[in-house]
């Protein structure tokens, strides 16, 4: 992992503590420069108009909080042809209260009761458990499961994550229920933040099929300790962050995903 310093501007300026960091490369803290961004590439937490998420006074950056409802700008699914070009997508687009009951309804004999005790097919049955007609996932189930991470573009160990590490575990978890978003942070200068370009060429290189986001203010790096990759696993039937590591995930970080993919405790 390599370290970066957080920036003082961040929309939520909260601090982490956690472990001490693993072995890696290091380098000089740089500031944190957002750079020039056009309009529209700035992000806030926010959420979009169809989505609902666990009330703002649970939030928080540590775990056993609720992470905060970020909205980033980027590309959501690049390999899927019904998604086309940059995208905006909040957290609270992963909300899914529902989504162990709609799991365990496919699992059974496909169909549950609805509000008017009518037997309907599961996705009927838990509307909430599947992904809105403004979201880029539109019609898919939502996933039970959320990794989050940072990374950038100069950072050698997030370039081997990125592609050795991330794309057999995407396709293996997003069948499994589980979903990626990847904030690239930085761009090929430490402290320059990344922008439409920068995570553009990132997608093309390693073939990127998970979200792949711009974040220019730093918020979500505000969820993490100083190092890049860093990752975070989120329950998302309550956003919970569950699970927090300095560094590439390893056998114990997917573990760890495993057990929120099949238990809401």
């Amino acid at each position: 992992m390599q370290r970066i310093q957080q920036s003082s501007s961040m929309v939520l300026a909260m601090s982490v503590a956690l472990a001490a960091f693993a072995t890696g490369c290091t380098t000089e803290e740089p500031d944190v420069v957002a750079g020039e961004f056009a309009d529209g590439q700035g992000q806030e937490a926010a959420a979009l108009a169809e989505a609902t998420y666990p009330t703002e006074a649970d939030w928080g950056l540590e775990v056993g909080q609720v992470v905060p409802n970020f909205a980033f700008v980027g590309y959501a699914a690049s390999k899927d042809p019904a998604v086309v070009g940059l995208q905006l997508v909040s957290l609270a687009e992963f909300y899914n209260p529902n989504g162990y009951a709609f799991e365990a309804c496919v699992k059974g004999s496909g169909s549950a009761a609805d509000a008017d005790g009518k037997m309907v097919p599961c996705a009927q049955a838990y509307p909430d458990a599947m992904f809105g007609e403004q979201s880029p996932w539109k019609g898919q189930p939502k996933p039970r499961a959320l990794s989050l991470g940072i990374s950038a573009v100069w950072c050698g160990p997030c370039n081997q994550e990125a592609k050795s590490i991330l794309p057999g575990q995407y396709t293996k978890y997003k069948a499994l229920g589980g979903q990626f978003l990847v904030a690239l942070v930085d761009g090929p200068e430490p402290g320059i933040a990344a922008n439409f370009a920068d995570i553009t060429k990132w997608k093309d290189k390693y073939v990127v099929e998970y979200g792949l986001m711009t974040d220019p203010s730093g918020q979500l790096s505000s969820m993490f300790p100083p190092s890049l990759p860093s990752n975070g696993v989120v329950r998302t039937s309550d956003m919970q962050i569950i699970h927090v590591i300095a560094g590439a995930p390893e056998a114990s970080y997917w573990k760890k995903f495993e057990a929120v993919l099949a238990s809401a405790n």
